[in-house]
């Protein structure tokens, strides 16, 4: 008994040694519930002296009834453990029903439907009778009314409505479909034994203990059936957390707590408090979410480890850029804590299952193996399940579905549309498909369908073979037959090794091998009966006076195929690989935990849900996600959907007391980090050296890619960008951009690869339009030319810079603006880098690093501008913009612009800068480009006309900035662009006179017409 005690904190050792016999025992996450409820039942047989058989314990699903099963085990002995009455709530149901069930009239081997089978006989009946409404909704409605106990007979008792009688026919149908079948749905599993358990109260006379587990998630029926396996002991022990009732579609009831209390006023509850899961910053968000719920009961929730990381609530853009900050957030704990963690430790947790699109996607691309919580049961193969329905009809004729679906598999030339109808005749005669076939296999009556020789022919080869069969099953012929003679013997007679092997050729061994594992199944099932384990499985205490039914030879076959049916074990994928990512939605992840839990879409209408009805249980749902994390827990919200439409973060998230228990970015990871986490999941921690090495291997050590505050980054790059993170695929039409003229503003660019970008980093650069062919040698020697006049002339310009300094500074402070704009990446530029001029970079003036200013230092007009060769003209560049320092600055030869005009169109004229109007009536340019021959007498006159014009009005040059102080003689300022010059040009002429046709419209307002003078009288 010490041992068993042993690892029991106060708490659950007060919960399994209480004397109480109602108890309730609230377990919040990871507070280790299951611990306590086996070390409950070994504590009542072995301590309170309680038979096993005498004690039921119901679970919600098979994993934690096994799981339950296996620790009762090691407390109480070997063998001890299967005579418990133990599992889910539907398979303890049956058990009741298989032994007593003939006293409320349920015929032996009776079959339970599963959800398609149910499915499939909905839509023949509105399919049938013409109704409107969906076989998948009035599904839903018929197992919701079950849950509350409503028969069909009662529901059409109360309807009023025109739809409400629909459905009343459709439910009535329904069910009677079911008892001709001889079947039962999993909710009549539950309703019946209710039934019988009310009607015969001796059948539950011995029973000692019912204990619950989950129980937070028991619908009514369920609570009913807790009340009548205890209505002669009333000892009764539940485990279960009202915070962590998440199943309210399922009618799931959060109130049974409650209601269990009023009923048994003696109940005693205990609070277990610790929790072993989870750090101690993912309990206090958890707690913060969770605790503005007013209504629930204040519970304490005490960490067991250290405080660890807080968690991350993360701000991105658009659902696409939230994927790939998951992915990115995966690559970069994993390798930065030395590989603390593997694949399988992170789980990516759904609020529904349609979000995991883009997941997926880039989980794909970034070739992160992951795994899809769910999938196909291996009973579902196509295969398995053929054979499956082989065998339900040989133990119940009477199935409709399953012998539809293979009385022309393998094909027997019965064609489809004949099966349908004979379906439909033999339902609305009210008899079953089997009865129509044997009659008219044997010439008693002829069905109203019509059949031809070969469908005459297929149908009594089919009846043959489960005529033939079930006599082996019955022991009809004297010759007893196992279960695994019955299954050799029908795929010999449907020759389906050949059948697979025709039918599907590419895959066949994988195909034969389900096959093999199906009788591998049968065979361990029979061999344990042979051998008496697992005998008493079934079995259930014997009551005196109440008959029990005897177990015989069909038995094992009806056991076998109601395991299957109950079955919730899900298949692997062929070639799985032992490392995944999990994805998976909050309500399958229930009772989980994983070492890294990521949250996305924390924004309305996705938690809580657009379409959910109670928002408490939305946040209980998401305090259940929150609770799955042991060490890392991260939480994201884009400011776009993957509809594109902006969200609001969740009401649950928002509150101030939550905002100030998590961080905006991901965890910097070090070598102390490290650490936390490796003691938090009990595993030994990497050295330090490989820590600070891991540093090396990735790209981006911290959490910075994307903007904190969830904005977009500018799309005026990210349109251009081939990799544009803002949208899976450029856009088809790009947004027409004009230059903005910001004289003042400086654009910062960033040194990338050659590109259409960046223009410069090309061979030919084409910046200078020239036409004609020059010669390398006579271009190099004008380049020595010009490098050699700029340096007799900069030291010249430099001793009027100074003069100046102050009051060029004053005036360019009242010329810079500033101006908001969208965060982007450090070293990125925008869409005006194209057509802003090229500024050198510090290396070229100083050497050293060159620190981006705002505004640009503004110098006096330069003096008179000496008179140039044209061929000198042609290759200045003086209008260039660049930024100057304090200091003289040694001469640094000119570089090339590196940008790259865009050819979209002008919507209307570049702003001008305010100091620039009175500059623009009196500059004249004088275009680069080669003009068209002429005489030259004409050119000399041109030419003279400037000058004389030049001379009688003096030029005052623009403010700008250039290479290198310059002066000319005569007042010409050369261009290097033909764009430049042309819209200059463009700007001095005079708009032009408005012309009209016909008779001119006065363009006098309204109020004319309304005051007209007065008429003479």
């Amino acid at each position: 008994m010490d041992a068993l005690l042993a690892g029991l904190n106060a708490a659950q050792r007060s919960a399994v040694t209480s004397p109480a016999s109602v108890l309730q025992v609230l377990a919040p996450p990871g507070s280790g519930k299951t611990k306590t409820l086996t070390a409950r039942v070994a504590y009542l047989i072995n301590h309170d002296g309680f038979l096993p058989w005498n004690i039921i314990v119901c679970t919600f699903t098979i994993k934690a009834a096994r799981e339950m099963k296996e620790r009762i085990r090691g407390l109480v002995g070997d063998g001890i453990e299967a005579k418990l009455v133990l599992g889910t709530f539907h398979s303890v149901a049956r058990r009741f029903l298989v032994r007593y069930g003939h006293l409320i009239g349920i015929e032996k081997n009776f079959g339970i439907a599963d959800s398609k089978d149910s499915l499939a006989i909905l839509k023949r009946i509105i399919k049938r009778q013409g109704y409107t409404v969906e076989p998948s909704v009035a599904r839903s409605r018929i197992s919701s009314l079950k849950a509350r106990s409503t028969t069909a007979a009662q529901f059409a008792a109360t309807s009023k409505k025109v739809e409400q009688h629909e459905f009343a026919n459709i439910y009535t149908e329904y069910e009677e479909t079911l008892r001709l079948s001889n079947q039962l749905d999993y909710d009549d599993l539950l309703l019946r034994c209710a039934d019988l358990l009310r009607k015969h109260r001796d059948c539950v006379s011995t029973i000692q203990a019912v204990l619950i587990d989950e129980f937070q998630d028991t619908n009514h029926v369920q609570y009913e059936l807790m009340s009548l396996f205890a209505q002669y002991m009333k000892r009764i022990t539940i485990v279960g957390d009202p915070d962590q009732s998440i199943y309210g579609f399922r009618s799931a009831e959060i109130k049974n707590l409650e209601r269990m209390r009023e009923q048994y006023p003696e109940t005693i509850v205990v609070n277990l408090e610790n929790n072993y899961r989870s750090s101690g910053c993912i309990l206090t968000a958890a707690l913060a979410v969770i605790e503005q719920d007013e209504s629930r009961p204040s519970k304490p929730l005490l960490p067991t480890h250290c405080v660890g990381e807080r968690p991350i609530l993360r701000k991105l853009p658009s659902a696409a850029v939230e994927s790939k900050w998951i992915v990115t957030e995966i690559q970069r704990s994993k390798t930065l804590t030395g590989e603390l963690f593997n694949f399988n430790d992170f789980s990516i947790l759904l609020r529904s299952a349609s979000l995991s699109r883009h997941i997926e996607t880039s989980l794909g691309k970034a070739g992160i193996p992951y795994r899809m919580v769910g999938g196909h049961r291996f009973f579902d193969r196509v295969e398995v399940k053929i054979i499956l329905d082989y065998l339900r009809v040989i133990n119940q004729p009477d199935q409709n579905d399953a012998l539809a679906r293979i009385i022309n598999v393998p094909p027997r030339t019965i064609g489809e549309v004949t099966v349908k109808s004979m379906l439909e005749e033999a339902e609305l005669k009210k008899i079953t498909l089997w009865e129509l076939v044997r009659k008219a296999v044997r010439g008693e009556k002829r069905p109203e369908t019509k059949l031809s020789k070969q469908a005459e022919k297929g149908l009594e080869t089919f009846f043959n073979l489960i005529h033939t069969s079930r006599n082996k099953l019955l022991n009809a012929d004297g010759q007893g037959c196992s279960l695994i003679d019955l299954i050799a013997y029908v795929l010999k007679k449907l020759s389906f090794e050949e059948y697979l092997r025709k039918s599907h050729p590419d895959d066949f061994e994988n195909r034969w091998a389900n096959v093999e594992e199906l009788v591998a199944q049968a065979t361990d099932m029979a061999v344990a009966a042979e051998d008496g384990i697992n005998s008493d499985e079934d079995a259930l205490p014997v009551v005196k006076g109440i008959e029990q039914r005897e177990d015989s030879s069909e038995d094992l076959l009806s056991k076998f195929l109601a395991n299957v049916a109950l079955s919730t074990e899900v298949e692997k994928a062929e070639g799985e690989q032992i490392e995944q990512v999990t994805i998976s939605t909050i309500h399958a992840a229930k009772g989980l935990e994983w070492p890294v839990v990521f949250i996305p879409a924390i924004y309305e209408g996705s938690i809580p849900h657009s379409r959910a009805e109670d928002t408490d249980e939305e946040r209980r749902l998401l305090y259940v996600g929150m609770t799955r994390a042991q060490s890392l827990l991260y939480l994201s919200c884009p400011t776009k959907n993957s509809q594109r439409e902006n969200t609001t973060l969740s009401q649950f998230i928002a509150p101030r007391n939550v905002t100030r228990v998590v961080d905006t970015k991901g965890p910097s990871f070090g070598f102390g980090v490290t650490q936390d986490l490796a003691r938090i999941l009990r595993r030994p921690c990497p050295p330090e050296s490989v820590i600070q090495g891991a540093r090396g291997l990735i790209e981006r050590a911290e959490d910075d890619l994307w903007p904190l505050d969830g904005e977009e980054l500018d799309p005026e790059n990210n349109y251009w960008e081939p990799s544009n993170i803002n949208s899976d695929t450029l856009p088809t039409s790009l947004p027409s951009k004009r230059r903005r003229v910001e004289a003042m503003t400086a654009v910062t660019t960033f040194a990338a690869s050659v590109t259409t970008q960046n223009p410069s980093g090309y061979t030919v650069s084409s910046t200078t339009i020239k036409s004609g062919f020059v010669s390398a040698a006579t271009h190099m020697q004008t380049i020595r030319e010009i490098e050699a006049s700029r340096k007799d002339l900069c030291h010249q310009g430099s001793t009027n810079t100074k003069a100046h300094q102050n009051e060029s500074k004053k005036f360019g402070a009242s010329l810079s603006t500033t101006k908001t704009t969208k965060k982007r990446p450090a070293g990125q530029g925008s869409i005006t880098s194209f057509f802003a001029s090229s500024t050198p970079t510090a290396t070229q003036a100083t050497g050293k690093p060159h620190q981006p200013s705002t505004t640009l230092k503004i110098y006096p007009p330069l003096p008179a501008l000496p008179t140039l060769t044209r061929q000198d003209s042609l290759h200045d560049i003086s209008h260039v913009h660049t930024v100057q320092t304090e200091q003289n600055l040694p001469y640094a030869a000119p570089s090339l612009p590196t940008h790259k005009l865009r050819n979209a169109p002008l919507h209307r004229r570049p702003r001008k800068a305010a100091h620039e109007e009175e500059v623009e009536a009196t500059r004249y340019v004088l275009l680069s480009s080669s003009p068209v021959k002429s005489e030259d007498g004409e050119r000399n006159a041109a030419g003279n006309e400037v000058v004389n014009k030049d001379s009688s009005s003096p030029i005052k040059p623009p403010i700008s900035t250039s290479h290198s102080n310059i002066s000319f003689s005569n007042g010409f300022r050369p261009a290097s662009t033909l764009r430049t010059t042309s819209m200059a040009q463009l700007r001095n002429q005079p708009a032009p006179q408005r012309r009209t046709l016909g008779t001119r419209r006065s363009l006098q307002g309204w109020s004319v017409k309304t005051h007209q003078p007065p008429r003479p009288r």
